[in-house]
């Protein structure tokens, strides 16, 4: 089950000599700093195969972020108590912990927990009977999987039933670069792309996620992850990218992109205007059409702000809210 957030669910395993298996996955207090990239950076899709090369030299990264990501014991977490089976867990702190076992064969992850806001609290998605398998070791260049899962999302709302499916892939092995004096030549790229969908009285959600994970020969943690999250509730989708990479970029922008979607919008689709809630009351409020053309702006003067949307062409757009050098993006369809 993957509801929001859940880019650290795979970020679990080591490659050596172009394989992963249990031996080389990585200890408890292995850690490793990430820093974010700029969250329209290429995903590399087509570029599979061996011997390829992904050039992630002259993507710039955002002022000031990274993550921290760490290997821990599942009782040294807040929620590790829900998750009595798992042996091991994969802690980003105000981010997400994602839980696990393994065996000489499989790794299998029972679930994971991570910050809903405000109206949901600790969301915790516990896997059970149906467990989620990541891989089938040893698991190298050209291996696949597909698997279904099933089990609850637990939060301060209620308790709602959740199924979904994985399929995962090791579809390339070659170079991957990352600045101007970080190229490394003995890379292997995990892929996963998995669906999930939870059964909620506030109508369905659906999240897609593709996710590609870069693991030098050496590396028990990924040296770079590309994520992307569409998460639909209710026929609003969401659309979030994460990009983390081990090395510090060399060019830096002045606005990150949050990972959170911290402000409500409604009704959408839309006809005439659109609600945003949850404002801090001086955020800059942009409406940007799939081409990047900026349709509509205004500053927020209150928590709440009303758009005014009767003479924008009807369409799918983003909805960008800029708050404190932090940007957050929701998809809009106007009618």
């Amino acid at each position: 089950m993957k509801l929001n957030l859940l880019l650290a669910t795979s970020l679990i395993t080591g490659a050596a000599f172009g394989q992963f298996t249990q031996t080389n996955e990585p200890a408890i207090g292995t850690n490793a700093t990430m820093f974010v990239l700029d969250s329209n950076a290429t995903n590399y899709a087509s570029v599979t195969g061996t011997g390829v090369t992904w050039d992630y030299s002259n993507t710039p990264g955002y002022l000031g972020a990274t993550k921290n990501v760490s290997v821990v014991a599942p009782s040294s977490t807040a929620s590790g108590s829900s998750y009595a089976s798992s042996t091991k867990a994969i802690d980003m702190p105000g981010f997400m912990t994602t839980y696990f076992t393994s065996s000489a064969s499989s790794r299998i992850s029972q679930g994971f927990a991570f910050d809903g806001g405000a109206v949901a609290g600790t969301v915790k998605v516990i896997l059970s009977p149906d467990e989620e398998t990541l891989m089938n070791y040893p698991f190298a260049y050209s291996n696949s999987l597909t698997d279904a899962f099933s089990g609850n999302a637990v939060t301060t709302l209620g308790t709602f039933p959740t199924t979904g499916t994985v399929t995962a892939t090791v579809d390339g092995t070659g170079t991957l670069k990352l600045n101007a004096g970080t190229t490394y030549t003995n890379v292997t790229r995990y892929k996963l792309s998995d669906q999930a969908n939870a059964s909620t009285p506030f109508g369905n959600i659906v999240m897609t996620r593709v996710q590609y994970e870069y693991y030098e020969a050496s590396s028990g943690l990924p040296v770079l992850v590309h994520s992307e999250l569409t998460i639909n509730i209710a026929g609003s989708p969401i659309v979030q990218h994460l990009v983390l990479s081990s090395a510090a970029p060399d060019e830096l922008l002045s606005i990150s992109e949050n990972n959170k979607a911290t402000f409500g919008m409604y009704p959408n689709p839309a006809n005439e205007s659109v609600i945003l809630s949850g404002l801090s009351g001086n955020e800059n409020i942009s409406i940007v059409d799939l081409a990047g053309k900026t349709v509509y702006s205004v500053t927020a003067s209150n928590t709440t702000q009303t758009l005014n949307v009767a003479d924008i062409q009807a369409g799918i757009y983003n909805v960008v809210v800029i708050s404190s050098g932090v940007k957050t993006t929701k998809k809009l369809t106007i009618n």
